[in-house]
């Protein structure tokens, strides 16, 4: 789950679901903006990244260091959701930013952005991290869902979001990233990762009227002091999304910002029943 920093990343996208027209085929703002964007990701990313993950540099070959370290179904979740919203982020600011219309550009961006990662995993010289399959074929399962909505507007009632499960240890998120940077090479850091599965959930849901939805929802289960473990929970989920109806009952300048949230967090009125918790 280390590319959960991209929830950031939607604060930047304006798509709406409900809209077919989502942006206008001319620019709205400045192209230095684009490059902007794209120069954090590919040139600002992988310098932040390598002070954390790969510190030591690369000296292996990844394709012969093919491992699974998170085998538990929450995680690839995660790695389905970013396909989807990164090449959702990239198809925008090529549009809005640099006037390129281009799907499969924005699909080839987050194709090389998710799979360079998996590659710069597998060859670290420390040998902490592995080349996933699993993670790679999530993350492209996720650009295919992004493709499929945009070649068929409306037509896909399937959506993969994030959400919280355990809102009693929601803050504990906040003083863990405020910690992130002194605690990450010690063994504080690997306990709290593993509980932040368990306070973070995903869901595969289905929207059949529009703003009601149901489906499955995922997390990690907890042991008997509380504590994230790496083992899956399942639970089925059911909902209304009562921001994106009134914001769609009111459209406004928010409109926008509410239904991309939505279509990536989960956040709405709901109910779930998690099996053996």
């Amino acid at each position: 789950m280390k590319k959960i920093y991209l929830l950031v990343t939607l604060l930047a996208l304006q798509t709406p679901v409900f809209c077919q027209d989502t942006l206008s085929t001319s620019t709205f703002g400045p192209r230095w903006a684009g490059w902007a964007i794209l120069g954090a990701e590919y040139i600002g990313g992988p310098v932040v990244a390598s002070q954390y993950w790969w510190q030591n540099g690369f000296g292996r070959n990844p394709l012969a260091n093919i491992g699974e370290q998170e085998p538990y179904a929450e995680d690839k979740i995660w790695h389905f959701w970013n396909g989807e919203n990164l090449t959702d982020l990239h198809y925008w600011t090529l549009k809005k930013y640099l006037g390129e219309d281009s799907p499969g550009l924005a699909m080839g961006l987050t194709f090389t952005t998710l799979t360079g990662i998996e590659l710069l995993d597998g060859s670290d010289s420390d040998g902490k991290w592995k080349f996933s399959l699993w993670d790679e074929a999530a993350d492209i399962g996720g650009i295919a869902l992004w493709y499929l909505k945009h070649k068929y507007p409306g037509r896909i009632p399937l959506e993969v979001r994030v959400g919280i499960r355990r809102w009693d240890k929601f803050f504990l998120l906040f003083k863990r990233a405020a910690q992130f940077s002194s605690t990450f090479n010690t063994a504080q850091y690997g306990w709290s990762h593993m509980d932040n599965y368990s306070i973070f959930k995903t869901e595969v849901i289905i929207r059949p009227k529009s703003y009601w939805y149901g489906g499955l929802a995922i997390s990690c289960k907890t042991d008997s002091n509380g504590v994230g473990i790496p083992e899956n929970l399942f639970g089925a989920t059911a909902g209304f999304d009562v921001m994106r109806y009134y914001a769609n009952k009111k459209p406004g300048k928010l409109t926008p910002w509410v239904n991309t949230f939505g279509r990536y967090l989960s956040l709405s009125f709901s109910y779930t029943h998690w099996f053996e918790k």
